[in-house]
């Protein structure tokens, strides 16, 4: 930031900390570029933009509120290599730090931020290069000129600015590229110039990216925005906000695409960490109630379907908790998880409903629910090893199966729910302790013929 003669800024506020770090991080590191503005002017518009991403936070503004924040700081020419980057760690690490804010609001936020500041940034490069056009139509003589101190600025923010930036021409051959981008996928500038746009394909490419690539080419799209994944040289994939303008020559026809590319790669495994948690159960790895119901009513969906499910609960499951500690119980119930889905094809979900409670869902059923209770019952016949402890623990299987367009969700469901209810009223046995390091929690188990026969103990 530029010197202030005069003093520095008055320091003070509710956001003080947050203005003062925000300063330091854009003040240190390489001054790779110029703010037209004093220091107390600087401190200043740091000052409202934390002030207002903060209320953003706090009264669940809209993104477009904190993308007009990015924005600003992008149209007061903070447009140096690492602005952006710097910016969205000082935030993310200060409201991750308050704890009032949820992770994923704080990620939307810095999404939203983020955006703004490309877009900005983007309309300031493009106005440049329009510029540049007009000059030359209204006057060839002024035209040099201004061409050359516009090229020179458009070249000194191009090869400067933290954003992936390049330019391809219309066959679809990378003609330049700025150091950020380079970087990004582990080359230089010079080797990326050696490559055509189609050798940066990947396989996770959404499959309507190229179309509309080659419809920008043509003309028929101007502009385009989207998600895509890169190839880092490496070998592992750099995940990207991309948006891909058409630049047209005096007679309105398609000369060059200019990109700009963000790396995302953080903030997409911070969303697909979040969405995983949000429907996996966190002990057993296994889809939670959430993901299950999701999927019962997405096999409901079609009517003829014959849905099965599969409605299992671990017998005298307490007594072992009781017995030998809550984290002997947690091990079991992540080996049941593994049993219990060794017992399932790839289209049947396995969910752990709470507790030692489990329900096992196939979406179209023959007689698969019954093989299936089968195979839980003979799998749990099995003992457990767990921590030097050997444990036989049977399970109680519920089964129901019937056509989606005879009855509901609830009724199938509480159906298996039933079911299993007397399965476990059958049960009977005590926990017997063994021996002081091996034990084997006793019960009738259910064969796949229904009849009831005393477990086996062992020690």
């Amino acid at each position: 930031m530029a010197s202030d003669p005069g003093g520095g800024p008055e320091h003070g506020g509710p956001h003080a900390d947050l203005v003062e770090q925000w300063a330091a991080a854009l003040d240190s590191g390489v001054r790779d570029h110029v703010v037209p503005m004093s220091r107390a002017e600087a401190h200043a518009l740091l000052t409202r933009l934390a002030a207002g991403f903060a209320a953003a936070a706090r009264d669940g503004a809209t993104p477009d509120r904190v993308a007009e924040l990015g924005a600003e700081l992008a149209r007061a020419h903070f447009v140096g290599n690492e602005v952006l980057g710097r910016s969205v760690s000082v935030l993310g690490s200060f409201f991750a730090r308050d704890g009032a804010v949820p992770t994923d609001r704080i990620a939307e936020l810095l999404g939203a931020f983020t955006a703004g500041y490309v877009r900005a940034f983007r309309t300031w490069l493009l106005a440049e290069q329009e510029s540049v056009r007009i000059a030359e139509i209204t006057a060839r003589m002024r035209v040099q000129e201004k061409l050359r101190a516009s090229e020179a600025r458009f070249r000194a923010v191009f090869a400067q600015a933290g954003i992936g930036t390049g330019l391809s021409d219309m066959s679809g051959r990378i003609i330049e590229v700025n150091t950020a981008f380079a970087e990004m996928l582990g080359y230089t500038p010079a080797e990326m110039c050696a490559l055509a746009v189609t050798d940066l394909a990947h396989p996770e490419d959404d499959p309507g990216m190229w179309p509309l690539y080659a419809a920008v080419l043509r003309g028929d799209v101007d502009n385009a925005q989207m998600e895509k994944a890169y190839p880092h040289r490496d070998g592992r994939t750099v995940w990207t906000n991309i948006n891909v303008s058409l630049i047209r020559d005096d007679h309105g026809e398609p000369r060059y695409t200019l990109i700009l590319v963000e790396d995302i790669s953080e903030r997409r495994a911070l969303r697909e960490r979040l969405h995983y948690r949000a429907h996996h159960d966190q002990l057993t790895g296994l889809a939670n109630r959430s993901r299950f119901f999701d999927a019962l009513t997405a096999a409901f969906a079609e009517p003829d379907a014959r849905i099965g499910l599969c409605y299992v609960d671990l017998d005298r499951f307490k007594a072992v908790n009781d017995t030998f500690g809550h984290a002997i119980g947690d091990e079991l119930l992540v080996q049941a998880a593994g049993r219990l889905t060794a017992c399932t094809a790839p289209d049947q979900l396995v969910a752990r409903m709470g507790g030692d409670e489990f329900v096992i869902l196939v979406p179209d059923s023959g007689g698969e629910v019954d093989q299936l209770a089968h195979c839980v019952r003979r799998t749990f016949a099995r003992p457990f090893e767990v921590h030097g402890h050997r444990l036989t623990v049977t399970a109680s299987v519920g089964t129901a199966a019937e056509f989606a367009a005879h009855t509901t969700a609830d009724d199938l469901l509480q159906a298996a729910d039933y079911s299993m209810y007397w399965a476990k009223a059958a049960n009977r046995g005590p926990v017997r302790p063994l021996s002081a390091s091996r034990h084997t929690l006793g019960r009738d188990t259910r064969h796949a013929d229904g009849g009831a026969v005393p477990a086996k103990t062992t020690e």
